[in-house]
This record gives structure tokens, sequence and C-alpha cells, in this order.
């Protein structure tokens, strides 16, 4: 069937969640409360290597705002989004001749978006290692690899801890055992049962969120219930960085991808989109509701973020 205009907008955005495709319009038919971007920004970065599962190795990047006031960054300048993701973290094996390794990123271009961060307030992203350097994991079963990464960026002012090494080191036959978290998995299971969860898709950011209409078109209501959801994924989903996204359905049995089969069958008959209320992206700060109404449909910009000393 043919798409119309607002259907074609929200279909950007359902990308937004799961791969950033390149070229993201975020304009919209309601009003987006966005500041203007600023030059050279000063932010503190903090880089680790974690890993998530057995044998599979990311690094997450931390930009946070150490100054007194807001600023302002832009979608396209993170470290971790191409064609920035190769200029700062270079990889080596530690043979004899310290030989550099392949590193590879995605041919995309994204669009612009400003994220306003208050003092405090950071943004977070990762690189799946494995998806980018091709030899990383025999690399590492005969020499192990080093990790370098520069603390400098064309657009922004970053700001690395002194007292910490810009270098990382997988050892020679690391056997590659995930991170072990301690969660307390009684109160998660309360929490999604609060959040309304229906699922998290394996391999996604992403969650799956049961949610009535008027908890939709009540601001109050559904900052609320993103507090509860950022606290649910803190607390539960310890391998994730805050950039995550929630898809609100009305109706449990209509959650899912809109690409999976069972989700364009439910497509023609008109019955996804009476389901699929809204979404939500805390990487961009961005609420879509009601996207598939003419009438209701608007564009929010809407942070997660509270100062430790406020409350909820």
């Amino acid at each position: 069937m043919a798409l119309t205009l607002s259907m074609k907008r929200v279909l950007c955005a359902l990308f937004v969640f799961c791969i950033w495709l390149p070229g993201i319009p975020f304009a919209s038919s309601g009003q987006v409360t966005e500041p203007e971007r600023e030059s050279r920004v000063s932010l503190a970065m903090d880089v680790f290597l974690k890993k998530p599962l057995e044998r599979v190795y990311e690094i997450h990047v931390h930009l946070t705002n150490a100054n007194a006031e807001p600023v302002t960054v832009n979608l396209r300048d993170f470290p971790w989004l191409p064609p920035n993701d190769v200029g700062w973290l270079s990889a080596f094996r530690m043979d004899s001749r310290q030989s550099r390794m392949q590193h590879d990123s995605f041919p995309v271009k994204f669009g612009s978006q400003s994220i306003r961060l208050v003092p405090g307030e950071s943004v977070q992203g990762k690189l799946i290692l494995n998806q980018r350097m091709p030899t990383l994991l025999e690399d590492v079963r005969l020499f192990g690899v080093r990790l370098e990464w520069a603390c400098v960026h064309p657009s922004l002012h970053l700001v690395c801890r002194g007292d910490v090494s810009h270098t990382i080191v997988i050892p020679q036959d690391d056997p590659g055992e995930p991170d072990v978290y301690a969660v307390d998995e009684p109160a998660c299971r309360r929490l999604e049962r609060t959040i309304g969860l229906i699922e998290v898709p394996q391999g996604h950011e992403l969650l799956f969120l049961r949610t009535s209409e008027s908890v939709m078109a009540d601001l109050e209501q559904l900052q609320t219930l993103l507090y509860r959801v950022d606290d649910y994924v803190r607390q539960c989903r310890p391998t994730w960085t805050n950039s995550w996204a929630v898809d609100f359905f009305a109706e449990e049995r209509i959650a899912g991808f809109l690409r999976d089969q069972e989700g364009r069958r439910y497509f023609e008959k008109g019955l996804w989109q009476q389901a699929n209320i809204g979404q939500y992206s805390s990487q961009i700060r961005t609420l879509y509701r009601f996207p598939w109404s003419r009438k209701k449909a608007d564009t929010v910009y809407l942070s997660v973020y509270s100062e430790p000393a406020g409350s909820r």
C-alpha cells in the first residue's frame, strides 16, 4: 500500500531507534523546543571497555557537561557515529611490529539534531569492536590488542582526565568472559510491570511498552513514565548506555517491528498504525506522539535527566 507523508515521517523515526539511518529529518508537524548549536563545546570524555557477552568487546564513550552552564551539542559530532568513529580510536596488534589493525566504519551520513545538556548531564554511545575490526578475535588470540584513543575532536573541546591513560589493552588469549553485574531480579520484574514492559528485542537497546492513549496525551504522566524507564535501564540493563529507545503500543499483541512479517500484516490491516501511539529516543531527547494521526501527531524535546540533588 502507498505510504502517506506522515507515514514516511514515522518510518524515519522508527529507524532512529534501531539503526540511526542517515539524513534523518527531525522536523515534524508539532513544535520542538530545540536549542541552537554552539561551536567548540567543552565536554568531559570518559572511555571504557565493556564485554556484555562472551567474546564481544565494546568501547563505551561518555560525554558529560562539566561546565557550570548548559551547553548544546549536535548528533553529528558524537565520536561514536560516522565519520567520527575512526578518527579518534586506533587499534594495534601487540606483535613485534605493533601493526595497525583494520578498522571499518559505515558509509552513512547523519542529519543535524541539537541536544541540550545541563551541568552534570551526559550523552553516551558505544562502538562494537567485533563489527568494526574483522580480525579482532584472531588478533586477541594470537597477539593481544592495544586500543589507543585521542582526546581531540574537530568541533568539540574534549576534556579528559590527566591521570588516566588513553590506552586500553586486551591481553593475548583473553578468554572474553562477559562482565558480571549484580542485578536485583525481583526488583527488575516489579519495575517491568510498573512500566508496562512487553519485550526487549534481542540485540537492540529498545523497549516495547504497553501504554494507554491517555498517558501518551498527558506529558506530565509520560515524563514520569520515562523517568521510571530510565530507572529500569540503570538497574536492570547494566550493559546499556543511556542511549536507549521506547516504542509505545496501546495493544500488546501488536508490539513488534514494522519490518517483521507479522508487523507488515498488522500494518496492511491498519492495526499497527492504531496501536503504535508513540516513540522516544533518550539519545536525541525526542518524543514522537501519535505518529500516525494527522490531528494529534507532534514532536516534543524531552530529557529524562534529573540532577542528583533533585527529586522525581
